[in-house]
């Protein structure tokens, strides 16, 4: 079976009556060539026939062969090769997630063969299993997975006992650059996860786990927060996506929402978390019960089905990203960036729930928000404009208390 509706097969399979003459079979062709054998699987997919087996970290980094393009050297004839160029960082961040992450998990790679592979085959139905006979100089060329195959030989240098862990690869048989180009290209067409679904989903990161708790733990965003969408638009359901209310929880939590300061916070023990998640679930729920508009938000979704928060976030920053982010960066400075009583918490967030947050307050004019000679109230979303609100704001707190926040503001 070399072909398959006049399309190059990945496997020439030559089917056997019974699964242990495929075994039988396989193993003596291979010991007259110097030969490895792997289980596999054949199945048809777009018109061609395509085989799967799984390989060691070692024998992958042993078999696997690049041609990828140079960022200088190929600008001008980059469709000459398999791959695209190499990007060391994001090699970088692979290797990292796999020294990192005990239970990690790495898709299949995709492989190209200009020469079909043979298969000892037996049974039948549309996914068929065999015995793969891959020569000793068979070239295995990358078509997806470039960045995990040198990520997978950085992480081992580091940790050789990585190297008894295995992956899974796709074959597919194909001699024509501009197919292979287009495989790569097609599997590229996989929408990224989105952030609010990938905070929502991912528990090995703590401050995606921390959002998540406070998403689910306080009355105030529990089923108010959309777990999917990037924004939330003009939906009068949703307080914010999962991705903002993260990054006001990273203000909370590291009195700043940059990457680099999440990323150096990323690794916190399961009592550091639980205490962050306390001092964050105490910040919240303080501040919506001394802010007049927040209280709405003390009942339960259910009870509250007339609450149109799209209108609150025209009239309002703090039903905003800006003014949130600003709000919990105060917090980060009330739990973090002094040593106070407990008294002195409740009265300071009291005064930053007393601030007015709405549009129109000239405390927030010509900073965060600005008028766009059409008569609206425009919030303003740069860095600059977020760290000239939490000033303002911290000043306002500062005045109402008579306590001083800047000393690490």
């Amino acid at each position: 079976m070399s072909s398959t509706n006049g399309q190059p097969s990945s496997a020439n399979v030559v089917s056997m009556a019974s699964q242990q003459e495929a075994q039988s079979q396989a193993y003596a062709d291979a010991a007259t060539s110097g030969a490895r054998v792997f289980l596999c699987h054949i199945y048809e997919q777009g018109q061609r026939k395509h085989m799967t087996f799984s390989l060691p970290f070692n024998l992958l980094l042993e078999m696997a062969k690049l041609n990828s393009a140079k960022p200088k050297d190929n600008k001008t004839n980059a469709e000459s090769f398999v791959n695209r160029p190499l990007m060391r960082q994001h090699v970088d961040e692979i290797a990292k997630y796999l020294l990192d992450t005990q239970q990690y998990i790495l898709p299949p790679l995709i492989f190209n063969a200009k020469t079909a592979i043979k298969v000892f085959a037996f049974g039948t139905g549309a996914v068929q299993f065999g015995y793969a006979v891959i020569p000793s100089d068979l070239e295995l060329y990358v078509t997806d997975g470039q960045h995990r195959l040198k990520a997978i030989e950085k992480a081992i240098s580091e940790r050789p006992s990585l190297k008894n862990d295995s992956v899974t690869v796709l074959v597919v048989q194909e001699d024509d650059i501009d197919q292979i180009h287009q495989d790569f290209a097609d599997c590229a067409k996989n929408k990224p996860i989105p952030p609010a679904l990938l905070t929502a989903f991912d528990v090995s990161n703590a401050l995606s786990k921390l959002t998540r708790d406070v998403s689910k733990n306080l009355i105030i965003f529990n089923e108010r927060i959309d777990k999917i969408s990037r924004t939330v638009g003009k939906d009068p359901n949703y307080l914010f996506t999962m991705n903002q209310l993260r990054v006001g929880m990273a203000e909370f939590l590291f009195g700043s929402s940059r990457k680099q300061v999440i990323e150096s916070r990323s690794n916190q023990s399961e009592a550091d978390c639980s205490l962050l998640l306390e001092k964050a679930q105490t910040f919240y729920m303080e501040f919506a019960q001394n802010n007049d508009t927040w209280q709405l938000l003390l009942k339960p979704k259910s009870e509250t089905i007339n609450l149109d928060l799209y209108n609150l976030r025209q009239e309002r920053i703090d039903f905003n990203t800006v003014g949130f982010q600003i709000i919990s960066r105060v917090g980060h400075q009330i739990f973090f960036g002094n040593i106070f009583s407990e008294e002195q918490q409740q009265r300071l967030i009291r005064a930053l729930a007393s601030i007015d947050y709405r549009r129109s307050s000239n405390l927030w004019q010509n900073s965060i928000v600005i008028d766009d000679d059409k008569g609206n109230k425009r919030i303003v979303a740069q860095v600059a404009a977020i760290k000239r609100g939490f000033h303002i704001a911290l000043s306002e707190v500062e005045r109402l208390t008579a306590i001083n926040l800047s000393n690490k503001a």
